[in-house]
């Protein structure tokens, strides 16, 4: 029975993948269209990809881009859940499995994955020389939708480097790539006006090691965090807020440093 229940969330992983459908709230109430980039959307829908997976029995989407022609890299929350993860760019029909995990940064929320298949890798940028005012592109897959919008960055923390934008992000953008006016990766989208800078991801990719298997990897305690964070933001989500604060107390208690856990119970 458990088989034969895993299998059903396979499928319907899949086939939400595959069918690009709305959901509710953008066929009732769609928000104005960011402004969306035509020619450099084009160039890119061979090198940004769409994630799905389950947690629980929701669908999981989120962003993610090619470092390599057969890794991608994206947010760990996005990809903490335990089971299949699938990826597809917007201009091809095949669905790839995820393998594996080469590399992983705890602190910066990055993960690199490989993957079934292959793409072009978007070249990386200095975050170093970003500057305020900067116009920027944020691409990924909003609500599941294939997207481009343009900002200028905000400012650049002082403790981390992370770049804040002004982008028009929603759920979904995580693990997309930020651009610069030349196309560059300056950064990796993580949360609402946030992006870790492209230059955690160099040193991150310096230390890339042989492929771990997902199943193994997604037992890690500090991943596992992860896992429950998530579990509960979507337990919040659908106002489920006592069983919402027992996740990310366990988030908490795998990993007293994911701060996100903590915002989550505030």
């Amino acid at each position: 029975m458990k088989q034969n229940s895993k299998s059903l969330l396979v499928l319907l992983a899949l086939s939400f993948l595959l069918s690009g459908a709305r959901t509710p709230q953008q066929l009732v109430s769609p928000k104005p269209e960011a402004p969306i980039v035509s020619v450099t959307s084009e160039k890119l829908k061979g090198s940004v990809v769409r994630i799905v997976g389950l947690l629980g029995t929701k669908v999981q989407s989120g962003s993610g881009f090619f470092v390599a022609q057969n890794e991608i890299v994206t947010n760990i929350h996005v990809v903490a859940h335990r089971g299949p993860i699938f990826a597809k760019l917007v201009n091809k029909e095949t669905v790839w499995a995820v393998e594996g995990v080469t590399a992983y940064d705890v602190k910066n929320d990055l993960v690199v994955l490989k993957i079934t298949g292959e793409g072009t890798p978007l070249p990386l940028g200095d975050s170093d020389a970003v500057r305020r005012g900067e116009t920027i592109s944020v691409v990924g897959f909003p609500r599941g939708r294939y997207k481009v919008v343009t900002g200028t960055v905000l400012n650049t923390r002082n403790s981390d480097r992370r770049i804040r934008t002004t982008a028009d992000t929603v759920t979904g953008n995580s693990g997309g790539p930020l651009l610069n006016s030349k196309g560059q990766v300056i950064g990796i989208h993580v949360a609402r006006d946030e992006a870790i800078p492209s230059n955690a991801l160099k040193a991150l990719l310096s230390q890339s090691t042989q492929v771990e298997p997902i199943e193994q990897w997604h037992k890690r305690k500090l991943i596992r965090a992860y896992a429950y964070f998530m579990l509960g933001k979507t337990k919040f989500a659908a106002k489920d807020y006592d069983n919402g604060m027992i996740d990310l107390d366990k988030a908490i208690q795998m990993n007293p440093e994911l701060i996100y856990a903590y915002y989550g119970r505030g």
